[in-house]
């Protein structure tokens, strides 16, 4: 192909790759879209020399009247999108880009139209890649490299030789055998290939170990978010059915330190209400405290009440991936103990519920670790149970009116012995008498729970929920709602749950003296009537792959590799042996590959071998920085570490910064129980203390029994009293 055919076909090419980024981002509206694409085909069925396009192109005079006439037209249209369309400075703006971009493919002559339409190209691809997080802008803008390496190459050897890119016509074959040639040889072929290959790898490097530094300045900010329901300080009964059809994900809810996960049901707990009036749930109180901070990024959430130790579950840890809604509200497996993100702070209110100062405007990601309260056999025994006074003024009060359902509740339990009893049986009845449906809208009626107990006798989550805490109230026994999600759509390829807003639920908690506040459904279990299909199972890989990429680059930062240099230097030897294993394994049969494309590259022209080999080094070297963080950090977020042990971690570091602001540094060759030592004989008054917090870091990391959250806060206590101290020098 002739380097002038050639140069017009990648230059197009590149506004093209350049326009597609836009379009999948979901930029550019079907009006603007259908025109620009007609205009982009035919700009490449004339720049490959189809007849019949050459001839109707060269039929139109492109004369500077008419070029100003279509950048006057270009900016009317801009003034309209943003008056009356779009009415959004970044919406018209990108619209008024991709005008750009079609007047300038249709009034390409001279060479200075080729630079005006790469500025115009990289302006698109850049806006594309602040509009979006997904991963199907890679493919893009590796495409959009290598069109640009060629482009570049071109423009540059065309001016070289002395051609014009005003007329471009093919060229007979023999024009290809001239003594300089102006035709793509295959030298000049692999040449651009191995330049291309080398600034994507040089690109993909830059673009990966360095971390970003926040959002661009285009990244969308608003009206983006999701809306939910049931999520506010009221929820009016009936509400949450308007979202139980809607397929959108919420979040994604990784469980790593789980070996036999549950993969059937997790409740994913947002907030409680103990307050209903006959038709929606309240609070009683909106007090909202801040969470201590334990460690960088760590909250430690204090404990509703006070629980046996035999009355919880192990750890439970949660990864999760929460999208863009419309609420504060973090959710979690109950009953959270640790948060940890990057959050400035983390609120919680009365009765557990978990939010942030204001709804997040991006994505997010953090991590939470809960422990579950069991049911006690002696709340399950006991004939009566005895309930604070505190818990008795907020999770009994009633509707005035609720006389027939106190009736039913006391016919449903009458034969019970035990309150754990009635609880049972409450719950039974409304499991096997009740129908699930989702037309039962009963938002607008005066008497909604009577109306689904006595009447209609079907509903949703809400229905059951009410019903239950109400007729638990009304025999004595305390209980309040809790909305939330109910994840029961498990991701085998990625090993996690995909929470949509038709997860959204209500279901019950109910307190018992010795267990405190135990989860129970009334709600009975129903299978989604959505037929199988033979994608599905492609869909869910892809959502794996989507949510790696949010973890390992979207959200890759300064903080992930600073985690990932105390990882890999804590556990050097180890990762020395095996990384040495690693490479041994490897080195044949990378060898007999580096081989064997050499012996391939020797057919072709004399100093191509060269050429391929140092791609392929240098290739390979810098793929090998590229990732050598990432498998790290993947390591580093799957290996079985808790937040516990994190959090220690991390007082333990500040506790040796505070220690050497007195004068007393720890050598890297000293262990942590050496160092207590030295404190000791260098500063008195501090020794007690870094014996103290030496003792929970070496529990906390080496030892199997777990640090609690209590644990946690006396360490975080003593690093602050540490700090107020000061070291007299000897």
């Amino acid at each position: 192909m002739p380097f002038n055919q050639a140069f017009a076909l990648s230059s197009i090419l590149l506004a093209t790759v350049a326009f597609s980024g836009l379009v999948l981002g979901q930029s550019v509206p079907l009006w603007l879209a259908l025109p620009t694409t007609i205009i982009i085909t035919i700009s490449i069925l004339h720049a490959y020399g189809v007849g019949f396009i050459r001839r109707a192109v060269t039929q139109v005079t492109v004369s500077p009247t008419l070029l100003n006439g279509l950048l006057v037209g270009a900016f009317i249209i801009l003034l309209i999108d943003l008056i009356a369309v779009s009415q959004d400075l970044l919406p018209a703006g990108i619209h008024f880009l991709v005008v750009l971009l079609g007047v300038k493919l249709l009034t390409l002559q001279q060479r200075r139209d080729y630079r005006h339409l790469y500025a115009i190209s990289l302006m698109a691809i850049l806006a594309s890649a602040a509009l979006t997080s997904e991963a199907w802008y890679v493919p893009v803008f590796l495409l959009y490299l290598l069109a640009a390496v060629w482009t570049l190459l071109l423009y540059h050897v065309t001016q070289e030789t002395g051609e014009t890119t005003s007329s471009v016509s093919p060229l007979s074959t023999s024009a290809c055998h001239t003594t300089f040639p102006v035709c793509i040889t295959r030298r000049f072929f692999w040449l651009t290939n191995g330049t291309a290959v080398l600034t994507v790898a040089l690109t993909l490097a830059i673009f990966f170990l360095i971390p970003r530094m926040g959002a661009g300045v285009l990244q969308k900010t608003s009206g983006e978010a999701l809306r939910t329901t049931g999520f506010s300080d009221r929820v009016d009964l009936g509400t949450i059915g308007s979202v139980k059809q809607d397929p959108q994900i919420v979040m994604r809810v990784e469980m790593p330190d789980q070996t036999a996960v549950n993969k059937i049901r997790l409740y994913l707990r947002g907030l409680a209400y103990d307050q209903y009036n006959g038709q929606s749930w309240s609070h009683s109180g909106t007090r909202r405290r801040s969470l201590s901070l334990v460690a960088e990024g760590t909250f430690l959430v204090p404990p509703a009440g006070s629980y046996p130790p035999d009355s919880l579950s192990g750890p439970i840890r949660q990864d999760i991936m929460l999208e863009t809604l419309d609420t504060e509200v973090l959710f979690a497996a109950p009953l959270a103990e640790l948060v940890r993100g990057e959050f400035l702070t983390v609120q919680d209110d009365v009765m557990g519920g978990l939010r942030l100062p204001a709804p997040p405007s991006s994505r997010i990601r953090y991590s939470v670790t809960s422990r579950e309260p069991q049911l006690a056999p002696d709340d399950q025994t006991a004939s009566t149970l005895v309930y604070p006074d505190s818990v008795r003024a907020h999770y009994l009060q009633v509707p005035e009116g609720s006389q027939l359902v106190a009736e039913l509740a006391h016919r449903v339990s009458h034969e019970a012995m035990t309150p754990f009893a009635r609880t049972k049986v409450i719950q039974q009845h409304l499991l096997e008498n009740y129908g699930y449906s989702l037309d039962a809208d009963t938002a607008t009626l005066s008497h909604p729970l009577e109306e689904f107990l006595f009447t209609r006798k079907t509903g949703y989550c809400e229905h059951y929920a009410t019903a239950m805490v109400v007729m638990l109230r009304t025999i004595g026994i305390p209980a309040r709602l809790v909305t939330g999600f109910l994840a029961t759509e498990w991701n085998e390829y990625g090993g996690y749950f995909t929470v949509r807003q038709r997860d959204a639920h209500a279901w019950v908690e109910v307190y018992f003296p010795r267990s405190g506040w135990v989860t129970m459904d009334p709600t009975p279990t129903v299978i989604a009537a959505v037929a199988p299909s033979r994608w599905e199972p492609l869909g869910r890989f892809g959502e794996s792959i989507r949510l790696q990429w949010d973890r390992l680059f979207i959200h890759y930062s300064a903080k992930d590799q600073l985690a990932v240099v105390h990882g890999v230097r804590e556990s050097g030897d180890v990762m020395r042996e095996k990384g040495s294993r690693w490479i041994s394994a490897l080195s044949a049969p990378i060898g007999q590959l580096f081989k064997r494309l050499t012996e391939i590259a020797r057919t072709f022209e004399p100093g191509l071998p060269e050429l391929v080999a140092g791609g392929i080094v240098v290739g390979l070297a810098l793929f090998i920085l590229m990732v050598r963080d990432r498998i790290a950090l993947w390591a580093t977020t799957h290996l079985p570490t808790s937040h516990a042990q994190l959090a220690i971690v991390q007082l333990y570091a500040r506790m040796l910064r505070t220690v050497e602001r007195q004068g007393v540094s720890k050598p890297s060759s000293v262990t942590a129980s050496e160092f207590a030592r030295l404190v000791e004989r260098e500063w008195e008054a501090g020794a007690p203390i870094v014996a103290t917090i030496t003792a929970l870091y070496h529990q906390g990391r080496f030892s199997r029994t777990p640090l609690t959250p209590e644990d946690l806060s006396r360490a975080a206590e003593q690093v602050g009293q540490l700090q107020s101290l000061t070291r007299v020098a000897r």
